[in-house]
């Protein structure tokens, strides 16, 4: 008669094992992590969709005028007109219809509530307050808890997106009317004055950027987004760096892209700046960017 013996697995059997499930392991957690990731990706790139087709929308049913890019009235020089005011894509400034505050200050920094973005004249057009917020915007707060009379609202940010600066506006960037009634500046700023409130006036729609995502230093997304059109490489603003290497985008005519980021140069300079920086190691990227402000006025996509 024959015995059969069961030999277990000897110590290094099991420790070949317990490698291998962990290698398993590691690669299962970093292919789900890059598939939540351009999971996030995609749905950043859905909400400029909806962006640049709410701007479309608007335009056919206000006799070709455009959303402005501004969220609050210029401050400084000639005050903006009541039509301007009606076509701010987001009503970052005085009250909504209960009389309460669109933005609270809290803790020392102002921060939009959601009658800012409900009250905007793109919000008919998206519907849905959760299109203002990138997945991949790490700052933005719990969405809820932005509302007036709340005692306990977040410091983070309700909106991840600007509006190109250069788009709607009827005189200039932003119709920001400082270079206006500053004569010292006409000369020098006179790249700023480029009118587009209509949508007549967008040579290529299909290569115009409509929005971005903004991680501004000052907290929320102020107005609009520009780079300075007639100073190299000079970031008025700067775009957000949470999508590895590329920044979404939509375009006014509803499509959607992205422009890649051909160093960490611009990043960098964001990390210790806030506005206004000239990067010299981010020449191809203003490139990219000063072509999409608004071909055809402004540059050319051919360039």
């Amino acid at each position: 008669m024959s015995i059969k013996t069961h030999r277990g697995f000897t110590l290094i059997e099991l420790l070949v094992v317990i490698a291998i499930l962990a290698v398993l392991v590691g690669l299962v957690v970093v292919v789900a992590a890059a598939m939540m990731k351009q999971a996030k990706s995609t749905k950043d790139m859905g909400n400029h969709r909806t962006i640049g087709q709410a701007t479309w929308s608007f335009a056919a049913d206000n006799k070709g005028l455009l959303l402005h890019p501004r969220t609050e009235p210029t401050s400084i020089g000639t005050p903006s007109t009541e039509d301007q005011i009606d076509r701010f894509w987001v009503a970052a400034h005085g009250n909504d219809a209960n009389g309460n505050a669109r933005v609270e200050t809290v803790d020392g920094q102002q921060v939009e509530l959601l009658s800012a973005l409900e009250d905007g004249a793109a919000f008919q057009y998206i519907g849905d307050v959760t299109a203002y917020q990138s997945p991949l915007d790490e700052t933005i707060g719990q969405i809820d808890q932005f509302v007036s009379g709340n005692l306990n609202i977040p410091t983070g940010r309700v909106r991840s997106y600007s509006l190109n600066a250069f788009v709607g506006v009827d005189w200039g960037a932003d119709d920001w009317t400082y270079y206006e009634t500053a004569a010292p500046y006409w000369f020098g700023n006179r790249g700023f004055w480029k009118s587009a409130a209509a949508l007549s006036q967008v040579p290529q729609p299909a290569n115009t950027m409509c929005s971005i995502g903004e991680q501004d230093k000052d907290g929320r997304n102020l107005n609009g987004w520009l780079v300075n059109p007639t100073t190299a490489n000079n970031f008025v603003d700067f775009p957000a760096f949470w999508n590895d290497g590329k920044v979404n985008v939509s375009y006014v005519d509803g499509s959607t892209g992205s422009v890649k980021l051909e160093s960490n140069a611009l990043e960098e300079a964001w990390e210790s700046n806030s506005h206004n920086v000239t990067v010299q190691g981010a020449s191809m990227e203003y490139e990219q960017f000063k072509k999409i402000m608004l071909p055809g006025v402004i540059g050319s996509i051919l360039d």
